[in-house]
């Protein structure tokens, strides 16, 4: 079994994107409206962009073991993408895209697509990975509703996907 993760969460939100990416590029300030995060602390502010920002994040998983991530901000295209390289107890990429879906409405994505470094978390995957899933998925949903009340927008809708990559499956039967 893979302890590889491609986790898909997109929400439609009633804002503009100025406002939605002034809250994303701040995530020192995201513990005030996102109820699993414990903590978020800068380790680097980055260029004029932002690349090259770090931050040291605590996330509660909500069923007693929390996850230490670093995440270093490797792209940022103003209004519309921020990629971020995560290391720590899960390595990989975090990716948040922003596009328009109507007239007064965003589509925000983020594609978060990870290897489990954490030797309990390597260990119990083939038995944990659905119970994983679920929980990431409830922390991104009660950030989305977060993010809806800190900008005073409607969330209009909540999607998620899970998705195991065909290579990855192959490198398992191995």
């Amino acid at each position: 079994m893979t302890r590889r993760f491609v986790l898909i969460s997109r929400w439609r939100l009633r804002t503009t994107p100025a406002r939605l990416w002034e809250l994303l590029v701040q995530p020192a300030d995201w513990p005030a409206w996102w109820p699993h995060l414990a903590t978020v602390r800068q380790l680097a502010a980055g260029d004029r962009e932002g690349i090259g920002a770090r931050y040291a994040f605590c996330w509660r998983s909500g069923i007693g073991y929390t996850l230490r991530i670093v995440m270093t901000t490797v792209r940022a295209a103003s209004c519309c993408e921020l990629e971020g390289a995560a290391s720590g107890d899960v390595s990989g990429i975090g990716l948040w895209l922003i596009e328009p879906d109507g007239p007064d409405a965003l589509r925000l994505t983020y594609r978060w697509d990870i290897e489990l470094d954490r030797p309990w978390m390597r260990l119990c995957a083939p038995l944990l990975r659905a119970v994983f899933a679920r929980r990431h998925f409830a922390v991104m949903a009660a950030g989305a509703r977060g993010m809806a009340r800190q900008l005073a927008c409607t969330l209009d809708e909540l999607e998620e996907w899970s998705a195991i990559t065909p290579a990855a499956a192959r490198r398992d039967d191995t």
